[in-house]
């Protein structure tokens, strides 16, 4: 089957035409992602993933480099957000280290803000988006497709609610160093 008749095939969504691309593209672009990610498992989730993105996509494909160039710019890009996102994982996770340090380390009339009572302080809406994104780890597009909004709106929405959690963790941390006292938000 010519490359051509292949993608016009996976275009009407033909799960042989899929299966076909699949195996003549898997191998390179799983080696291309472990290359890249350094980590089995994760290339073996990029390639899924590149694959996914690539049939969902493949209305887009114009044509003008081969599939297989797509292809690799697919899990290129997967690839790059999967080594994003350990690396922003790695970093919460020494914050958390410090604070239990510090916490264990400070004395007992100090506390440090709840995240899970920031959560509740939240609208209803920015704790969802926050909670599919970080919770969750659910990419944009999945986030979009579950809240039925666009990718950018999505992108606005974190932005926003990020911005509301850091204020209210700062008047965690302002009440607690004037009272002692975590304060009750409604927002």
């Amino acid at each position: 089957m010519a490359e051509k008749e292949l993608i016009n095939g996976c275009r009407r969504r033909e799960r042989s035409a899929q299966r076909r691309l699949y195996e003549q593209h898997a191998d390179r672009i799983y080696r291309t992602a472990l290359r890249i990610t350094r980590d089995a498992e994760a290339a073996f989730d990029v390639t899924q993933e590149t694959f996914i993105r690539a049939f969902h996509g493949i209305d887009s494909f114009d044509g003008r480099a081969a599939i297989g160039t797509w292809l690799y710019r697919i899990a290129t890009n997967e690839a790059l957000q999967f080594l994003r996102r350990r690396d922003t994982e790695r970093k919460h996770l020494r914050i958390v280290a410090q604070r239990a340090d510090q916490a264990v380390e400070a004395d007992s009339t100090s506390t440090y803000p709840d995240v899970e009572a920031a959560l509740d302080a939240l609208s209803e809406h920015d704790r969802v988006v926050l909670v599919l994104k970080y919770q969750e780890d659910l990419s944009y597009d999945e986030i979009a497709a579950a809240l039925e909004c666009a990718p950018g709106t999505v992108a606005s929405r974190l932005n926003r609610a990020r911005e509301r959690l850091r204020r209210i963790m700062a008047e965690f941390d302002e009440c607690e160093e004037e009272t002692g006292r975590v304060p009750h938000h409604t927002e």
